[in-house]
């Protein structure tokens, strides 16, 4: 069973930065004269949870943060950044990205957690 939500979280976690991608690319173009939100890469989908997913996840939680504090950044007005459509976007693909990742560290990442059978996501 933990092994489904765990699957699901991943694939909501997978979307949230493809959005997070497309909206990334489009506030670098809105605004030339300010920093370029951070990268934020997805996991695989066939991390396995004894190697990959395990050695994968203190990335990705790390990329989550650092986008995290850049829209915090932004918002305080560190940089100039338009107050548009797709800064709305990179503001809520990292919401989501923050919330998915929140709850996948509830479950745990931990390989030693997962019953037998349950090796793969």
């Amino acid at each position: 069973m933990m092994r489904i939500r765990l699957r699901l979280l991943v694939t909501s976690f997978n979307k949230a930065v493809m959005d997070y991608a497309l909206a990334r690319l489009e506030v670098s173009q809105a605004n030339p004269g300010a920093p370029s939100p951070p990268v934020m890469n997805r996991l695989g989908p066939n991390l396995r949870l004894d190697g990959g997913f395990a050695v994968a996840w203190p990335a990705a939680l790390a990329q989550v943060g650092a986008a995290a504090d850049y829209v915090t950044a932004g918002n305080a007005g560190a940089w100039r950044i338009q107050r548009d459509l797709s800064w709305s976007r990179l503001e809520r693909a990292v919401r989501l990205a923050a919330q998915f990742a929140e709850n996948i560290e509830w479950i745990g990442v931990d390989p030693r957690a997962a019953s037998p059978g349950d090796e793969t996501l």
